[in-house]
């Protein structure tokens, strides 16, 4: 074993072992696949739910017995579903012999009783692989009018025009409305608005799908406005129209699926002020500051959102042929357009007049919107 598997030998095999364990046989009878018997291991453990792929969920165990303490240590480190089936009586009863030993040693009696009941149960669920025995397809059951109807809807559907599936429509709206007729006939007048190779294929069975699903969209919806406005007797209210309806099914119905949440849609923060706060702000969340940098950082933001909240312009200062000038923009001004402009003031050979003349350029025109 490697290391890994054998730090995980040693973790399992130092938990306690079990002090009793269930085996529980199962019948399967013959479908497609021959009939077949299931021993599943601890089955005091695995629900009904994990029997599912055999088709076992709901079936009953003819017979039980103890586990062996052999059994118990050699499946002591078993996590998932252990079973063991048989398509053959012989087999069976020569595995369940060698089970029983070791019941008898552990407790006299108790494997050779086992043995016996599990031989008694040999004429009651045979094991034969045949396949020719399985029974045959129910012979279908005469159709209704409707589905005659239906079905020479669909034979000579393509025959009509858009004018006569429009008149046979509206005729079935106002008399009988039938679902399964109504979605053929739609299914015809929707074929002659696309080409011959994309035409939806008109069957029976996607019929009768489309119907099913529509029937269960109706109830569903139904469900849910009846436990909206009556939560108490929302069952009792329903099952007035569906008397079969069960507290599963509402369960089912109520359950919404959580739509993925939309990205919150924020306004991107261009203004100088705005963008110093957001830098300040992650300085302060992600750098490691020590206390006077700490402290600088927070007076920072607490001037800058004073004179955010207030509207006051933003003043920059100007070193200019040994002169300092303060130069005001709006409030609102973009960060970009003060980068150009402090750009333009340390250009060499600029001077003060044209660097006014560009300030109130910039302070007329949109550049801080």
């Amino acid at each position: 074993m490697s290391p890994r598997e054998r730090a995980e030998f040693e973790r399992q095999d130092a938990l306690p072992r079990k002090k009793l364990g269930l085996v529980a046989y199962y019948f399967k009878p013959q479908t497609k696949y021959p009939p077949r018997i299931y021993a599943f291991i601890h089955a005091e453990t695995w629900c009904d739910r994990n029997r599912r792929p055999m088709g076992l969920h709901t079936a009953i165990p003819f017979l039980t017995r103890p586990m062996s303490t052999a059994e118990i240590e050699y499946h002591h480190f078993d996590w998932r579903l252990c079973y063991h089936q048989y398509e053959d009586w012989d087999k069976l009863m020569r595995a369940s012999a060698q089970e029983a030993e070791e019941l008898d040693t552990d407790e006299d009696g108790t494997g050779t009783d086992f043995l016996n009941q599990l031989s008694a149960f040999g004429s009651k669920f045979p094991l034969k692989a045949d396949l020719g025995g399985c029974p045959p397809d129910p012979p279908e059951l005469p159709a209704d009018e409707e589905t005659l109807y239906l079905r020479e809807l669909i034979a000579t559907g393509d025959a009509l025009n858009a004018a006569e599936v429009a008149k046979m429509f509206g005729d079935e709206l106002q008399a009988q409305k039938r679902p399964a007729v109504l979605i053929a006939l739609r299914q015809l007048y929707q074929n002659f608005e696309k080409p011959e190779e994309k035409r939806n294929a008109l069957t029976e069975e996607r019929i009768k799908r489309k119907v099913a699903l529509q029937q269960q969209r109706k109830r569903r919806n139904l469900a849910r406005r009846v436990w909206q406005k009556n939560k108490l007797f929302a069952l009792q209210e329903i099952r007035v129209k569906y008397p079969d309806y069960t507290e599963e099914m509402l369960l089912a119905d109520l359950h919404i699926k959580k739509k993925k949440e939309k990205r919150k849609k924020h306004k991107p923060v261009t203004d100088l002020r705005g963008c110093q706060l957001q830098k300040l702000a992650h300085r302060l969340k992600y750098v490691p500051l020590d206390e006077k940098e700490y402290h600088n950082t927070c007076n920072r933001i607490a001037i800058l959102q004073q004179a955010h909240s207030l509207r006051l312009p933003v003043p920059l200062v100007v070193n200019l042929e040994k002169e300092t000038l303060v130069y005001s923009f709006p409030w609102r001004i973009r960060e970009g357009v003060v980068k150009d402009f402090v750009a333009l003031a340390n250009k060499a050979g600029m001077t003060h007049q044209a660097l006014q003349e560009r300030h109130k350029e910039m302070v007329s025109s949109n550049y801080s919107y």
